[in-house]
């Protein structure tokens, strides 16, 4: 076992599939205690295939019900009385045409990829003592960038979730959490394959533009990044965004 990050516990959201179960075994790979928190208590269970019950434990919630949050939060620190690290995988994609972004439309990208985001850190905040350390990490996208057409409530709730994480980053320094941003391309994760999109196939598409020249980013290459934020060699490092860019021009 890699033991980079023993004696860490690490909580990671969106722990069912894509990115979050990939972040999930290269925590557990070096060595991290970790906490899944997902919808899908089977997909959790699949993440960990392999690893050792006492090494991690699972958390059934639903991002978007932000009144409950702080709870199901509570009941995470009271694992190992702390939490060290977090990892906010959670998003929901979705492209649609500006005529079709309504509302509603906007409101259910801003809560899962902005607002839970927010509340996740200031309720892993007030539960930790002012001293004790802890890393933040969330995944962003290159479409926060505003280069991709049917993008405009994904976009907007990224770059919110931007400004949010660089601004938490300013005012939780004197607190001892770092928060950094991981802005990844297109990562092959079931949020691109196309399936139900009225649009079409996104993936096939994007592999034939030729627009990420690199190709679809592994998830395996995004978790190790976050592993990184959550290791002491990243001690001095918060309020930066790390890209991951496919070969799309930065």
């Amino acid at each position: 076992m890699n033991s980079q990050l023993e004696q860490k516990t690490i909580l990671v959201t969106g722990a069912s599939s894509g990115i979050g179960r990939a972040t999930c075994r290269e925590l557990a790979a070096r060595g991290a205690s970790v906490i899944l928190l997902a919808r899908n208590e089977k997909g959790m269970q699949e993440t960990m295939t392999g690893i050792p019950e006492d090494r991690y434990l699972t958390l059934t919630a639903d991002l978007r019900d932000l009144p409950a949050l702080p709870s199901v939060l509570a009941q995470a620190h009271e694992w190992h009385g702390r939490i060290d690290g977090c990892v906010y995988c959670a998003g929901i994609g979705g492209r649609a045409r500006l005529r079709d972004t309504d509302p509603a439309f906007m409101a259910e990208r801003m809560l899962i990829n902005c607002f839970s985001f927010v509340e996740t850190v200031r309720s892993l905040v007030k539960l930790k003592k002012k001293a004790q350390p802890m890393q933040v990490a969330t995944i962003s996208s290159f479409a926060a960038l505003g280069h991709d057409r049917y993008f405009v409530a994904y976009a907007a709730s990224k770059a919110a979730l931007e400004a949010a994480a660089k601004t938490m980053a300013v005012e939780l320094a004197s607190r001892n959490t770092l928060v950094n941003i991981i802005r990844a391309a297109f990562v092959n994760t079931p949020m691109i394959s196309g399936a139900g999109d009225p649009l079409g196939d996104f993936s096939a598409r994007l592999e034939e533009s030729g627009y990420q020249p690199l190709g679809v980013i592994p998830p395996e290459e995004v978790a190790r990044m976050a592993a990184y934020l959550m290791s002491e060699a990243a001690a001095h490092v918060s309020g930066a965004v790390f890209p991951i860019n496919g070969g799309v021009p930065c």
